[in-house]
């Protein structure tokens, strides 16, 4: 059979097979700047780009994927150096700070807490204090509360002292109870004539029994210093409970000039008419007239340390007051006050410390700070001299623990 004449069932037609093979003799141009692939059966074009640069004649002529790199100036390689250096040196100090951030909270908080509670018939503890049942009511200990004890001394200098009862003795002292979730310092002001279980110690420095006195003594029982603060914040944690108090500050007279200066002077309005003050009257004190605010007090009745601790607290609200409004202008603030306050003062107030209070407190948009009464009743013993008269204060236990229970626990049902 003869292929070029067979039919092969399209529409009756014959072609020449030959014909079918033909390829034509004209053919598709490839263009310069690109590969072409010629379908002629379909009559479509598929495209490949080339990569390359094109010389003068239309070549191709090839290189490498990697850019070509110009050698990086002089000075722009000092610049890189300089501004890594920076920011290795800005990371660094972060990383100071953060570190004494998170000493400071490790050692203003304490994990173990025993709370040692009065004998109350209403009072249930549980798990060493950490939970209490009050009339009916039950409470969790607040552990975002640190405790700071401030006590101003009747000395002009802290100097050690190895004769017994001549260290001094603490007439200022103020439980700072600071509460860095609620942003709330409470000022817990505790009359100089409290009666407390204070150890006693004699001239040698040996333990000679627990005795109860005035709270101020228990700073004359010690070296003036850190065994006198030591002692003082061992009487005061009796009497509130064992609480975990982890800070001290200790300043004698010649301190408080300089400390109320450091942060520009104090405004207060006088609660009563006593030395050239006047009650109601407006004064910025700065010098020895903060000096004077806080310690003048009258010898003729039995009441006039009370009337003193009414100005100082006012004194020591408006201080603080000063210090938040100061340190969100000047974050050098609290590292100047304690500088300034330095020569003058006793205290383990460290600088991690002071870094984690100093960010809670100016960071975290300050606090609010509160003033709490401690109420009792006053007695005197008298003496022909009247200035050896001894004054005694008694707290109502029952008071006392309802604004201990206030301040250091939240209530949970």
């Amino acid at each position: 059979m003869n292929p070029q004449n067979e039919n092969n069932g399209n529409n009756g037609e014959i072609y020449s097979s030959s014909e079918s093979l033909m390829v034509p003799e004209e053919k598709t141009p490839v263009s310069r700047d690109e590969k072409i692939v010629s379908d002629e059966y379909a009559d479509y074009k598929f495209l490949k780009p080339v990569r390359g640069r094109h010389t003068a004649d239309g070549a191709v002529k090839k290189h490498r994927d990697g850019r070509h790199k110009k050698k990086m100036k002089t000075w722009k390689k000092v610049l890189f150096i300089v501004v890594c250096s920076l920011l290795a040196i800005i990371i660094a100090a972060a990383s100071t700070v953060f570190i004494l951030i998170q000493s400071g909270r490790s050692q203003l908080f304490l994990s173990d807490v025993k709370i040692t509670l009065p004998d109350i018939s209403t009072l249930i503890t549980e798990d060493n204090g950490k939970y209490v049942t009050y009339n009916g009511h039950k409470y969790k200990y607040n552990e975002n509360v640190t405790n700071l004890l401030f006590m101003g001394v009747d000395k002009r200098d802290l100097d050690e002292s190895n004769e017994e009862g001549t260290g001094g003795q603490a007439d200022v002292l103020v439980m700072m109870a600071i509460d860095t979730q609620k942003r709330k310092i409470s000022l817990i002001s505790l009359p100089r004539d409290t009666v407390a279980d204070v150890d006693v110690y004699d001239n040698a420095g040996n333990y000679t029994g627990m005795q109860q006195m005035q709270v101020c003594l228990a700073y004359a029982y010690g070296d003036g210093k850190e065994k006198s603060c030591e002692n003082t914040l061992a009487a005061i944690r009796r009497i509130f409970y064992n609480v975990p108090v982890p800070t001290y500050y200790a300043l004698d007279l010649d301190g408080i000039a300089p400390l109320n200066d450091s942060v520009g002077g104090v405004d207060v309005v006088a609660p009563e008419s006593i030395y050239k003050f006047e009650q109601g009257q407006s004064y910025h004190l700065e010098g020895k007239d903060a000096e004077a605010f806080v310690r003048t007090r009258s010898h003729e009745y039995t009441e006039a340390n009370l009337s003193r601790m009414e100005r100082q607290k006012v004194y020591a609200k408006a201080f603080i007051d000063k210090v938040f409004t100061t340190a969100k202008q000047d974050l050098s603030v609290p590292v100047n006050m304690f500088n300034e306050s330095s020569p003058y003062s006793c205290t383990n107030l460290n600088a991690s410390k002071v870094a984690y209070l100093a960010k809670e407190a100016v960071l975290g948009g300050g606090m609010d700070v509160e003033m709490v009464s401690v109420q009792g009743s006053m007695t005197r013993q008298d003496s022909a001299n009247q200035e050896d008269s001894v004054a005694s204060y008694h707290l109502d236990e029952k008071q006392f623990y309802e604004l201990f229970l206030n301040v250091y626990y939240d209530q949970i049902s």
